[in-house]
């Protein structure tokens, strides 16, 4: 074999070796390098949802405080009410028997509304007096004003949700 072919190659083959070497090198050095910034990146949204995580569940629990104050208040007029009601009304013949029959036999899609709690006259099926209509009433009013002031809760954990997300984008 020729030396000149010979050194040719030896030197081919060393500058190739070089070449790898420092070439993985390099591109150890990058992939690690594009390892730490993926994880310092993944760390830093971590931190970001955990933070807006915890202001969910504060915003939430605070929500929750003022629906339940809200709930208590309600429950308290209510029981206020029924209370006054007794005092407010007479006792007299408010509907007939054709329509407490006609109410007694309509059908009622939710039966988690109470009956009235004054005692009436309506058990035999006769009459309802005003007292029970009134009673019903704000029996009525109560069951409401509860559903309100839940959708409303739950509107403005949805609105908060929404305005927060906004300010993230």
């Amino acid at each position: 074999m020729n030396p000149l072919i010979a050194a040719t190659l030896v030197g081919f083959m060393l500058g190739s070796n070089c070449g790898w070497f420092f070439t993985d090198l390099y591109y150890s050095a990058e992939i690690s390098h594009l390892k730490t910034e993926q994880a310092e990146s993944l760390a830093a949204a971590e931190q970001l949802y955990l933070q807006r995580y915890q202001q969910e569940i504060a915003r939430g629990d605070a929500l929750s405080a003022q629906l339940s104050t809200t709930e208590t208040q309600l429950q308290t007029r209510t029981q206020e009410v029924q209370r006054a009601i007794s005092q407010v009304t007479t006792g007299k013949r408010c509907l007939d028997s054709a329509a407490v029959r006609l109410l007694n036999r309509a059908p009622r899609v939710d039966s988690a509304v109470p009956e009235t709690t004054a005692p009436s006259v309506t058990e035999s099926g006769a009459i309802a007096t005003d007292t029970d209509v009134a009673g019903w009433i704000g029996g009525a009013q109560y069951q409401y004003d509860l559903c309100r002031a839940r959708l409303n809760t739950l509107i403005d954990f949805e609105t908060g949700r929404l305005d927060e997300r906004a300010n993230y984008e």
